[in-house]
């Protein structure tokens, strides 16, 4: 067990570390960290959606961004609303539904992935575009998914490992969320 514990941990790091010493890597969390505290002045509003773990990080960021950052966001996650959308128009557009019922020009959306290669996705990030929404991606695994494209921030995770991408994905939005604050230390307000 203790050489798979030091694989495991070294192997994370190494992706972390791969992921910050691409300096395109640090701009653009420099731009999304602008993008989202932009949105607090405009009163526009951040969705986040994502699937199995990525909706888990959505919720929770949401919460985080609104309730620790101040701004208005909200993760697409209520069953009610993704069993009808799902039921009424299948379960590739239920974000895409609920985007176009919600959002306005000016909104931003964080769509999780950690495979880039879910529809119900890829389609939320085709409307929040007709919408002439902002759009921040947040990927893993293949360097060629689909969803890597779609952003006009894209951050994407050089690894195969769930937990590693899922891990990091959390990561760099509370880092975002924290920037935000000015702090990674702060009281609930």
């Amino acid at each position: 067990m203790s050489e798979f514990l030091e694989t495991y941990f070294a192997d994370y790091k190494k992706t972390l570390e791969k992921f910050l010493d691409d300096a395109g890597n640090r701009a653009n969390l420099d731009r999304a960290v602008e993008l989202l505290r932009s949105t607090k002045n405009t009163r526009s509003v951040i969705y986040l959606v994502g699937n199995g773990g990525s909706s888990a990080i959505a919720e929770h960021m949401a919460i985080d961004l609104t309730k620790n950052a101040g701004l208005r966001a909200l993760a697409f996650s209520g069953s009610p609303m993704l069993t009808t959308f799902s039921n009424d128009f299948g379960y590739a557009n239920v974000f895409q539904k609920a985007i176009y019922h919600f959002a306005n020009v000016g909104d931003v959306l964080i769509a999780i992935s950690s495979g880039g290669a879910s529809q119900n996705i890829l389609n939320a990030c085709a409307a929040a575009k007709e919408k002439k929404m902002k759009v921040i991606t947040f990927s893993g695994f293949s360097e060629d998914n689909p969803l890597r494209k779609e952003g006009d921030i894209n951050f994407w995770v050089d690894t195969r490992a769930f937990g590693y991408v899922e891990l990091l994905h959390n990561l760099l939005i509370h880092y975002i969320n924290d920037a935000i604050i000015g702090s990674a230390e702060y009281m609930i307000r």
